[in-house]
């Protein structure tokens, strides 16, 4: 015990350590491992060019690595690496071909002078919410096997960054508020990025078990992202068990959604250890050649700004009879549904220990389990691989909290982000349904078969409302009012008074089933973590790769403390499950 104590006690110093250092300069670490410094080169304009895509289905795409290799041969170049059908495979096969494609862009710029690259309400929103306890960053830690890729180190990790930056259109963008802050923020491109101003390296503690990863990586997922640069910071997590390694890397959610974040992941992968050849580089830095956003002049401001305030209310005229036929319709779903359909609803979420209002400091916990066991309860029982999902969840929760003696009467209730994505553009397309974790049920199969009937009913809620209303409301928010609000909110503990909305966000992201690469490094595992919000205090998000599924958990310090042991939960919830759907057939 008092070794643990200990090793738990130095991972909490280093993460402090970290925490001072990480946010302007590499750490100390890194700076005395790190080859001699050079200059960053600069980075120039990126292109708006529209590549093709190849966006084969999660089921059938992945069958063999040799596809995504054809495609890469076939067009010459490859900007990604396709996570599980949701990563396009952006290909071009010379820059006169990435030259051809540009007036194909629609883009996401305004229509006023080109310097000017509006955000999206939606996008603007991560923005406006965020307080000083609320951080509105994704975080993703990737665990690789530093071993078999000789001299790997934060060296090698800085020389990938820079020769990768120019694939990252959110590496290159710095936020520019808009005139007195009326409207929505804009994005400009940097003319240099310092890439040693956004990376960082730490030695884990011993023994470098995923709890020490924890520690670390709760520290620097605690800490805000600096506006004046572009919003990213990317941690070296040295020293792990087994000679492993981790790459912790934070984004800003108002550049990136789930699957967004996916899409940074993608440029920085591989499919072999040898990484991408000296001419695939150097044709791909075409990309940049197209169209720059330089620092808008006063006057584009003032028209942006002017432009968004004279449009609110026309765009508020057009969202009311919107949300009213989208309520219509979900009336109209709910009385078709059977009796007992099992929907979630908002509000009626029992108040859980964890939830309330939350302070700055993080905790996060990892789980691991196989893929072959949620696909065959799913073979067993029927459903989908998310209902397997938010099951294990769960029955997880069920048992963390039967543990300590505080399982409610009633069942837990999630919300789920549902990705409305129609392209592979940054920013956010995301909407939200509810369902139930049936935590009520004792029983596995019954509490699988009430997460199922939940999910469907959740499902056609959100179509009848539509997935874009939530897109259209961001659109009308006034920056000044929501930020004055998202504050108020937190200073006044408004979490702690309200019923409560839900009880924790879930999120499943389909991964790549296939072994990829990290500065020539193989890939172990992912785990995703996403904001942690007033109220629910909590966020649960899960990846698949190749045959694993990973859980990250993070919540506030503060309220679970012990989250380490509801992310233990989720093996045993799985054994429970598959051992009644393997009885039951």
């Amino acid at each position: 015990m008092s070794g643990t104590s200990a090793s738990a006690s130095s991972a909490t110093s280093a993460a402090r350590s970290l925490r001072r250092t990480s946010t302007t300069r590499p750490t100390a670490c890194a700076t005395a491992r790190a080859s001699p410094r050079t200059p960053s080169p600069p980075s120039t304009p990126p292109s708006r060019a529209k590549a093709a895509t190849v966006r084969p289905s999660r089921t059938s795409s992945w069958g063999a690595s040799s596809l995504v290799s054809q495609a890469e041969k076939k067009a010459g170049i490859s900007t990604g690496v396709q996570l599980g059908g949701r990563i396009a495979l952006r290909t071009a096969s010379s820059p006169s071909a990435v030259r051809a494609t540009k007036t194909t862009d629609t883009g996401r710029s305004c229509p006023y002078p080109q310097a000017v690259h509006t955000m999206t309400g939606l996008d603007a929103s991560f923005l406006y919410f965020e307080t000083p306890s609320m951080h509105m960053h994704v975080v993703g830690t990737i665990v690789v096997d530093a071993s078999q890729a000789e001299g790997w180190g934060p060296a090698r990790v800085r020389e990938l960054l820079r020769e990768r930056l120019h694939l990252i259109a959110p590496f290159r963008q710095r936020l520019q508020q808009s005139t007195l802050r009326l409207h929505h923020p804009m994005w400009i491109d940097v003319d240099t990025v310092d890439v040693d101003r956004h990376l960082s390296s730490v030695t884990c503690p011993a023994p470098g078990t995923d709890a020490e990863l924890g520690e670390v990586v709760a520290e620097f997922a605690g800490t805000q992202l600096d506006r004046s640069r572009p919003l990213w910071e990317v941690l070296v997590v040295e020293g792990l068990e087994r000679g492993r390694a981790a790459i912790v890397i934070k984004v800003h959610h108002s550049t990136v959604d789930g699957v967004g974040a996916a899409n940074v992941l993608g440029a920085l992968f591989d499919l072999e250890p040898g990484g991408r050849s000296e001419q695939q580089i150097a044709d791909l830095r075409a990309l940049q050649e197209a169209t720059h956003r330089p620092h808008p002049s006063l006057a584009s401001q003032v028209v942006h700004t002017a432009t968004g305030v004279v449009t609110r209310p026309l765009a508020l005229a057009k969202l009311v009879p919107t949300a009213a036929r989208s309520v219509s319709r979900l009336v109209s779903t709910r009385r078709q549904e059977s009796t007992g359909g099992g929907g979630a609803v908002p509000f009626v979420a029992p108040r859980a220990p964890f939830n309330g209002r939350i302070s700055p400091r993080r905790v996060v916990a990892f789980a691991d389990i196989p893929v072959a066991d949620v696909k065959a309860v799913k073979s067993a029982l029927g459903g989908t691989f998310n209902d397997v999902v938010i099951a294990l969840c769960g029955g997880a929760f069920r048992s963390y909290l039967a543990a300590r003696d505080e399982l409610p009467s009633s069942s837990l209730i999630a919300v789920c982000p549902v990705s409305v994505r129609t392209d592979s553009t940054a920013g956010n397309a995301v909407s939200a349904m509810f369902t139930t974790l049936a935590t009520d049920h004792e029983d596995p199969l019954e509490r699988y078969a009430a997460v199922r009937r939940a999910n469907d009913v959740g499902k056609a809620d959100h179509q009848a409302v539509g997935g874009d209303l939530l897109v259209q409301a961001a659109e009308i928010a006034p920056p000044n009012t929501i930020s004055f609000l998202a504050r108020m909110y937190s200073t006044m503990r408004m979490a702690n008074l309200h019923p409560v909305v839900h009880n924790v966000i879930i999120s499943n992201i389909p991964g790549p089933p296939i072994q990829i690469y990290f500065c020539g490094a193989p890939i172990e595992a992912m785990y995703p973590l996403g904001p942690v919000l007033e109220g629910p205090a909590l966020n649960v998000t899960v990846v698949s790769y190749r045959d694993r599924v990973g859980f990250g958990f993070i919540g506030c310090a503060h309220r679970i403390p012990d989250l380490a042991d509801l992310a233990a939960a989720v093996p045993g919830a799985l054994d429970e499950l598959l051992g009644a759907a393997k009885a039951s057939a």
